[in-house]
């Protein structure tokens, strides 16, 4: 009877030790949560030429100009009721940036030079067409008046797999994925680093681009590495994700079956071993 009792004992342990290890893999963090995996300390990596926005249909702009004489720069701004307060201009008082929407024709209705074809412009080129206009046209000389230009309702947005999913604002011509996943919280340990998803407008329809962010200079290289209005990112969960949100997670696969076989083993075995 002892002999059969020490057999039962050795393959329960057996069993139990057996079951622990497959508990720990099916638990067991993935290991592919590092970026850039693929790069070693101290040394470099060829980053894509920077890529100023371009100004699509229905994107907003605050275009103001300054001059010393502000009744002379404010016939060439929206009224009061179209601004929103902005910044101070170069008499030291306050100015109201004013907001254009680009039409379907990819124009602005721009006061006093009238209309102006901004589809496809960076924000340094709009600048540079309204100043060439106003000195054109004999309104001012080229050193006493400044236009500035601003991105006003241009967003990108985040989903999945990170801190704080959500849609965020362009503020400025350079904004890489990078800063774009920092704006959200960076991504979750679930999310999946070699399988993000960056959805784009161009022309007719969106663009998928799949990264890697894993592997350094497909991220650097790649045509999304700087976001642009309307992006959308998309960071996939991992497996071991997926399975926790499946309507059955307790499954074969998951850590959470076999530590419940583990508890009914040892239940077992302290109510029939140990007597």
């Amino acid at each position: 009877m002892r002999r059969i009792n020490f057999y039962i004992m050795t393959k329960l342990k057996t069993l139990l030790i057996f079951i622990t290890l497959l508990a720990a893999i099916g638990c067991r963090t993935p290991r592919d949560v590092a970026y850039f995996q693929d790069i070693e300390n101290n040394s470099y990596a060829t980053v894509r030429d920077s890529a100023d926005i371009r100004l699509m249909v229905g994107d907003k702009l605050s275009i103001v100009v300054h001059a010393r004489k502000a009744e002379l720069a404010s016939q060439f701004n929206l009224s009061v009721q179209s601004q929103r307060v902005g910044y101070t201009n170069l008499n030291n008082g306050s100015y109201q940036m004013s907001t254009y929407t680009i039409d379907d024709e990819g124009n602005i209705d721009f006061p006093e030079l009238g209309t102006l074809h901004l589809e496809g412009l960076s924000r340094g080129e709009v600048i540079k067409l309204i100043k060439t206009k106003l000195i054109e046209g004999e309104y001012f000389l080229d050193d006493d008046f400044v236009v500035t230009v601003e991105f006003d309702g241009m967003f990108f947005t985040i989903l999945g797999e990170v801190s704080r999913p959500s849609r965020y604002a362009i503020t400025k011509d350079r904004l890489t994925i990078l800063e774009a996943l920092g704006m959200a919280g960076d991504m979750a340990i679930q999310g999946k680093r070699v399988n993000v998803k960056v959805l784009r407008d161009e022309g007719q329809g969106k663009r998928v681009y799949m990264l890697d962010f894993t592997k350094a200079n497909e991220v650097l290289n790649s045509p999304v590495y700087y976001i642009q209005q309307n992006d959308v990112v998309y960071v996939e969960a991992n497996d071991m994700r997926k399975r926790q949100t499946t309507n059955n997670a307790n499954t074969l696969r998951t850590g959470s079956f076999w530590i419940s076989m583990a508890s009914i083993l040892t239940t077992l075995y302290l109510a029939f071993i140990k007597k």
